[in-house]
């Protein structure tokens, strides 16, 4: 396009453009004698203005109608590398973390979509779609965990509030460890958050308590948020272990974890996950209760009563209203659900 079209054709959002090179050589020019035009091959200039500062100004306009057709490029996708990150910072606060609302209990409502081993570019494409255009809970934080392969992908599309969860990361930030990703790998792609601990961790993959703790404390340290979880199988439940498992599994995470503000406890019965059944909104309680005493006992009563606690197993729109009237259930952690449109559901279950 011929330099003086351009120009034109983005004279509106130059105007608004306060160019210091430009006003500085307006000034140089009206204080010189006037001459007749020259030439000077060294600097030159299209109505006295030099090409530098011409080239300055259109980079600006550029700029500004780049932002303006890809407007979330620079909202969420900038979000990607921490350079960029401060960079946006001086200009938006739209994406600043959310977790600063309280609600009544002083503890905001976080709901996190674990899609586990599931989900391709069509149906990301779809779920973030829905999340974009519906209308969810402000009170509420959303995170969603989302396979690695797609973190990158899913952060491009999804709205800029929803938070993004790697599904797991290991205990160092680089090293011979085939197939790990680091808490660092993880946040240079846009994620802000891990989910440490599941269950399937633990019971397929054979991650041990203290591994768990370790890799929660190393990602906290790279400053990555995380979502810790614990939960009894059916066998503990049924010989009335519950509460032994959860207080051993919280342990071993208290032994690493010295600052608890960037993390969310999740129970999560093993035995509710993806069979249907339900913890009860009385069981959930009861165990959530005990989760709560135990932190004042053992950490403080200042982190017992900050510290959210999400409840996971079999968790549906037709349940979650219940489940969220209790009053030490501050979240879920969804499995099979959040790849639905009732995920929305979940989400607003305290409105």
């Amino acid at each position: 396009m011929h330099l003086g079209v351009l120009i034109r054709e983005h004279s509106s959002r130059i105007q608004r453009i306060p160019t210091v090179a430009l006003l500085q050589h307006r000034q140089l020019h009206q204080e010189r004698p006037h001459t007749s035009p020259t030439m000077d091959h060294n600097h030159p200039t299209v109505g006295g203005v030099t090409a530098e500062v011409l080239k300055g100004v259109v980079s600006q306009a550029l700029l500004g109608k780049f932002t303006a057709v890809f407007p979330k490029l620079f909202k969420c996708q900038w979000k990607t590398y921490e350079g960029q990150k401060k960079f946006y910072a001086n200009f938006s606060t739209e994406c600043t973390d959310s977790n600063t609302s309280d609600t009544m209990s002083g503890r905001k409502f976080c709901v996190g979509g674990n899609w586990k081993m599931n989900g391709d570019q069509k149906s990301i494409a779809e779920i973030a779609k829905t999340l974009s255009t519906a209308s969810l809970d402000p009170n509420t934080e959303v995170v969603i965990g989302c396979p690695a392969i797609y973190l990158m992908y899913a952060r491009n599309l999804l709205p800029c509030e929803v938070g993004l969860a790697g599904q797991n990361a290991y205990k160092v930030a680089k090293g011979a460890f085939t197939g790990e990703i680091s808490p660092a790998m993880l946040k240079d792609i846009g994620a802000d958050w891990v989910i440490l601990g599941h269950s399937e961790r633990r019971a397929i993959f054979n991650e041990s308590d203290a591994l768990i703790a370790e890799k929660a404390e190393h990602a906290l340290a790279e400053g990555l948020k995380v979502i810790a979880c614990i939960g009894e199988t059916l066998e503990e439940r049924e010989a009335g272990k519950t509460n032994e498992v959860v207080a051993r599994q919280m342990c071993a995470y208290a032994q690493k974890i010295k600052d608890w503000k960037n993390v969310v406890v999740a129970y999560e019965p093993v035995w509710a996950i993806g069979t249907g059944k339900t913890a009860t909104p009385d069981q959930a309680q009861e165990v959530h209760a005990f989760l709560r005493q135990w932190l004042s006992d053992n950490i403080s009563k200042e982190v017992s009563a900050a510290l959210r606690i999400q409840y996971g197993g079999s968790v549906t729109a037709a349940n979650a209203k219940e489940l969220a009237k209790k009053p030490d259930i501050d979240g879920f952690l969804v499995g099979g659900a959040s790849l639905k449109p009732e995920f929305v559901d979940i989400i607003n279950a305290r409105q």
